[in-house]
């Protein structure tokens, strides 16, 4: 595995790895402001861990390991996509008839090694979400949804065209939820080692989201950290399995 992070470290510029962040022009409200200015103070809080995971050995993975991740992701995508074509017309119509826009929405994200690409899914928000807004996080009960976008972010329905991703090899079943380039920016400017995230593949579903769900508190964004690294230091296939079949168990208990 290469460390990305410790190039990261010695150049000093995220920005070599994210791209060109200045174009982007945002406005901080109140509550904003105070969320950045809480990250700071849990940062403090658990300085020591977080230095730790700045200077920790990068973690060395076995090649039978990563040809049997990147064989299921293959394999789970393209079955998946055959299988699930019906399910794709039947929620594109329903999107259509929804709201105006299109079917698909794609957002640029972070992948390994500060690798840009686009992440796919199905659109749940009116059109143009964030056009005053700038880059937001969404929420369990983000008042942007449209009426089926809804229940598409619900059921978690709206990441299936993800599995173009899995294909196309930007992300993997498992791994740490890929960030936006504006956030992952925001937090490497504050939080020690939080680029470590970017030194495996980016995934579909991962202990963070299982354990964490939305980030809702500036603590949230540590205690995610906490679990990519946790997972990155047990990264194997039996981990990934169970972590998959725990995924499988929450969507049908709608607890993700």
């Amino acid at each position: 595995m290469d460390n990305t992070s410790d190039n990261i470290r010695e150049t000093g510029a995220i920005e070599e790895y994210i791209g060109d962040m200045s174009m982007i022009s945002v406005s901080y409200t109140p509550a904003q402001q105070r969320f950045y200015w809480e990250l700071e103070a849990a940062v403090r809080k658990h300085s020591r861990y977080l230095r730790g995971v700045a200077e920790m050995a990068s973690v060395e993975l076995p090649r039978w390991y990563l040809v049997a991740k990147k064989s299921m992701d293959i394999f789970v995508a393209t079955v998946g996509l055959i299988l699930l074509s019906p399910l794709f017309l039947i929620v594109a119509a329903l999107i259509k008839i929804d709201s105006r826009g299109p079917v698909f929405f794609s957002q640029e994200r972070v992948g390994k090694g500060g690798k840009l690409f686009r992440m796919y899914k199905f659109r749940t928000m009116v059109a143009d979400a964030e056009k005053k807004t700038g880059p937001v996080w969404a929420s369990e009960n983000d008042p942007r949804l449209t009426f089926i976008g809804r229940f598409l972010r619900k059921s978690k329905i709206d990441e299936l065209p993800q599995l173009v991703n899995l294909i196309k090899g930007d992300m993997t079943m498992v791994g740490p939820r890929p960030e936006r380039p504006f956030f992952v920016q925001q937090f490497a400017g504050i939080i020690p080692g939080y680029t470590r995230r970017l030194d495996v593949t980016p995934g579909l579903t991962g202990p963070a989201q299982l354990r964490n769900g939305y980030d809702r508190y500036a603590i949230d964004v540590i205690k995610k950290l906490r679990f990519d690294v946790t997972y990155m230091k047990r990264m194997s296939l039996s981990t990934d399995l169970g972590l998959l079949a725990e995924t499988f168990v929450a969507v049908l208990k709608g607890r993700v």
